[in-house]
């Protein structure tokens, strides 16, 4: 039998139901909102517009575990309404994948997307997102002339209580190619997937929580992010996490197809520091680095695909 092929979606470094979540939901609407964005706010919601088609992100069940120390305050999100926040993300994918016990040599992919934002919060709803894209960048050459025609483009996020993000929408331009659509959503997408949710009750230095999500689609994983705060200086607090995924399930669905893989083995884990402002909507500050490995098997077991992964994330402020 020969050896199962996987498109990037199917076998990339995200969390598995990134890239089949997207297929499933689709991109959004190709009508841009028109926003202008260096406004300080929006007074309506890119949420409302014809067609839409959002994509759903996991919600998130927080449990504080430890209060912290000292004054203990509810982190409560009080976004501005003067000034957009300029941030930019930054995500690279790699991925290793090798048939185990053929001696033949191991590929990998790499994928990486450099992408800036300014955000913009609803005038009146504190937990509405609008962002309009910079102009992104990667080190594939080929698709650096399709990633351009982003550059203006618009979307938005809507989030729930304690910074947690919902869904997410992207408006391509008319004529956006496939591959940049599909490499930039998948950027947003684990950003998003990977966001720290804050407390909804009050905290203080030291304190720690426990995030968990269920993540479906090409299988389920629970993900589960412990978070300790560091310090917390006017509006802005500093966390460290770690983050652990766990597998639910041993049938691995591939994206596209009817077939199904025997998922024997996974790993995936990582650590890193976010800082939030509680006066803006994304991370001002964060950088998350996950690695993992999965085995996948057919109908021949002596013949197991073998993958190692990994994934950094970046947020960094750039106003």
């Amino acid at each position: 039998m020969p050896a199962p092929r996987f498109s990037r979606a199917a076998a990339g470094l995200l969390p598995l139901s990134v890239a089949a979540a997207m297929a499933l939901t689709g991109c959004s609407s190709d009508e841009s909102t028109g926003a202008d964005p260096n406004r300080g706010c929006d007074p309506t919601s890119s949420a409302q517009a014809a067609d839409l088609r959002p994509i759903e992100l996991p919600p998130a069940h927080v449990a504080v575990l430890e209060p912290g120390t000292g004054e203990l305050r509810v982190p409560t999100s009080a976004p501005t309404t003067e000034t957009p926040q300029r941030v930019t993300l930054d995500t690279k994918s790699s991925e290793t994948s090798v048939i185990g016990n053929q001696g033949e040599e191991p590929t990998t992919t790499t994928e990486e997307l450099s992408t800036p934002l300014t955000a913009r919060a609803g005038c009146t709803d504190p937990k509405n997102l609008e962002f309009t894209l910079g102009a992104i960048t990667s080190p594939d050459e080929a698709l650096n002339p399709a990633l351009a025609t982003f550059d203006g483009a618009d979307g938005g996020v809507t989030y729930a209580d304690g910074l947690s993000p919902m869904s997410l929408r992207l408006f391509p331009p008319a004529n956006a190619d496939q591959p940049a659509i599909r490499a930039i959503e998948q950027s947003l997408v684990s950003a998003f997937t990977y966001a720290l949710p804050l407390p909804t009750e009050p905290i203080g230095v030291g304190a720690r929580w426990r995030t968990e999500r269920t993540v479906t689609a090409a299988t389920t994983v629970t993900q589960e992010i412990v978070a300790t705060l560091t310090k917390w200086e006017g509006d802005v607090l500093t966390v460290d996490i770690a983050v652990d995924e766990t597998p639910t399930s041993t049938v691995f669905r591939i994206p596209g197809s009817a077939s199904t893989l025997d998922l024997t083995r996974y790993a995936n884990s990582g650590t890193g520091t976010v800082t939030v402002d509680l006066t803006r909507l994304l991370p001002t500050s964060a950088q998350l680095a996950m690695k993992g490995a999965r085995e996948l098997v057919g109908a021949d077991p002596n013949r197991p695909i073998i993958q190692q992964t990994s994934l950094t994330l970046r947020w960094n402020r750039t106003d």
